[in-house]
C-alpha cells in the first residue's frame, strides 16, 4: 500500500524526482525526537525561533543552519546577516539540487525575516521564512529544501496547512514543490498576496511522515515566503494514541460519506474484488485540481450525486436521496483541461461489503461518514 509515507518504494515515474533519496539518507544520520504535542505535530511552524535581530526600522533578516547541524562555522567573510551560532528549531535545511528538483542532501541555510523585510510582513506573528536564501559558499544557487519528520500513527488522517506568498512577480523566482513522503501534493509559483492552503492526507504504514518544502526557482535569492505551517492529528510517538480504523457499518448504513481526493493510485480495503472497479489501477499524473463526478448505482439507473472541482487533499460529501447512500458509488476523476477521464472508481457503500474510514480505492479515500 502506498500512502503519504517515508517508506514508499513503488513510485510513479512522474513523481520519482520530487523528493531526493539524498534527503532521506541525510536525515537518517540525525537523531529524530518525538513530538511533544498531542495534536500539533509541527515544531516552529511560524518560524519565530530563533529571533532575528532587528535594525533601526524594526525589520531584519539572517540565515541559519537547520536542526541537528554539526558541520561547524561556514559563514562567508564580512557577512553580518550570517549566523553560525544558532540553529533553526524544528526544521532540517538542505540546499536544493535544481537539476533534479529535489534536495541535494547537503546541509544549507534558511533565511528568516522579521518585520517588513523583503517588502512584506509575516502573515502570522513577527517572522517568516524565505526559501531562496543567502550565504552559500560553493554555488550561486541558494534555493533550499526544508523538512520535518513527523511522528504519525499508521494509516491515520491528518491535515496540513500553511501560508505562502511570492516575493517577486516572476513565477520562475518562486517555484516551490510540497511533498508528503514521496508524493508531490502541491506546487506554487507567483502570487502577490498571502494564500492559505489546506491539504488532508492519510499517513503511511510506518509511524513517521516526511514533510518537505522544496524551492526550485531561479538563482536570484528572491524566493517564496512561507509562514504558519501546521500538521494536526494524532501524535504517533505514543502508540496508545493510535486506534484502529473505524468501521463505518458498525452503526448501520451511513446517511452521508465524505471522500478525499488523495491523488494516490494505490488501494487498501477489504471489499470483494468482484465488486470493485479501479480503471486504470495506475495513473501517471493525477490532475490537480480534478473535476470529480459521482453517481449512484440504483435499480432505476445512475443518479448524479456530486460534481465539482477538487484539489489533491480536498474532501467532498456524498449524500443520497432521502439521506440514503446508494449501494454503489461510481466516481470519475477527470482532467478539467482535456475533459479526459483519468480514472474510474466504483465501490460498495451500502454495508453489504466491509467499509472503514481511510479505505483507499484508487485516487479516492473514504474520509468519514455520518449516520
Amino acid at each position: 500500500m502506498k500512502r503519504f509515507n517515508t517508506n514508499s518504494v513503488a513510485l510513479k515515474a512522474s513523481q520519482r524526482n520530487k523528493l531526493a533519496p539524498a534527503l532521506l539518507l541525510a536525515l537518517s544520520s540525525f537523531a529524530i525526537t518525538t513530538a511533544a504535542s498531542a495534536a500539533e505535530l509541527i515544531e516552529n511552524g511560524g518560524f519565530e525561533s530563533p529571533v532575528v535581530p532587528t535594525n533601526q526600522f524594526g525589520g531584519g533578516w539572517a540565515t541559519y543552519h537547520g536542526k541537528d547541524y554539526a558541520g561547524g562555522p561556514d559563514c562567508p567573510p564580512v557577512a553580518p546577516n550570517c549566523n553560525d551560532d544558532t540553529l533553526v528549531d524544528g526544521w532540517y535545511v538542505f540546499w536544493t539540487d535544481l537539476i533534479l528538483e529535489e534536495s541535494s542532501g547537503v546541509e544549507g541555510r534558511l533565511e528568516l525575516q522579521r518585520g517588513g523585510t523583503g517588502g512584506i510582513t509575516a502573515h502570522h506573528g513577527d517572522q517568516k521564512a524565505e526559501l531562496d536564501s543567502h550565504h552559500r559558499l560553493d554555488s550561486e544557487n541558494n534555493n533550499v529544501t526544508i523538512a520535518q519528520v513527523l511522528n504519525t500513527c499508521p494509516n491515520s488522517a491528518y491535515t496540513l496547512s500553511y501560508d505562502w506568498k511570492s516575493r517577486t512577480e516572476d513565477p520562475l523566482d518562486n517555484d516551490v514543490r510540497v511533498t508528503l513522503g514521496l508524493n508531490l501534493v502541491n506546487t506554487h509559483s507567483s502570487n502577490n498576496n498571502w494564500e492559505s492552503e489546506t491539504i488532508n492526507f492519510v499517513s503511511g504504514a510506518s509511524n513517521q511522515t516526511l514533510l518537505s518544502f522544496i524551492s526550485v526557482g531561479t538563482e536570484s535569492t528572491h524566493g517564496m515566503f512561507l509562514d504558519d505551517v501546521s500538521v494536526t492529528g494524532l501524535d504517533g510517538s505514543n502508540p496508545e494514541n493510535c486506534p484502529p480504523p473505524e468501521g463505518i457499518c458498525e452503526f448501520g448504513k451511513p446517511r452521508s460519506i465524505t471522500l478525499l481526493y488523495d491523488g494516490n493510485d494505490d488501494s487498501m480495503h477489504n471489499q470483494d474484488g468482484n465488486e470493485i472497479i479501479i480503471n486504470p489501477e495506475i495513473v501517471a499524473v493525477y490532475p490537480n485540481p480534478a473535476l470529480i463526478k459521482v453517481s449512484g448505482h440504483k435499480r432505476k439507473g445512475p443518479a448524479k450525486l456530486f460534481e465539482g472541482t477538487i484539489s489533491i487533499g480536498g474532501t467532498f460529501e456524498i449524500t443520497g436521496e432521502r439521506r440514503r447512500i446508494p449501494p454503489r458509488l461510481n466516481i470519475e476523476i477527470i482532467d478539467p483541461e482535456t475533459n479526459d477521464v483519468v480514472q474510474t472508481v466504483q465501490f460498495h457503500s451500502s454495508c453489504s461489503q466491509p467499509l472503514e474510514t481511510l479505505d483507499e480505492f484508487g485516487g479516492i479515500t473514504v474520509w468519514s461518514a455520518t449516520h
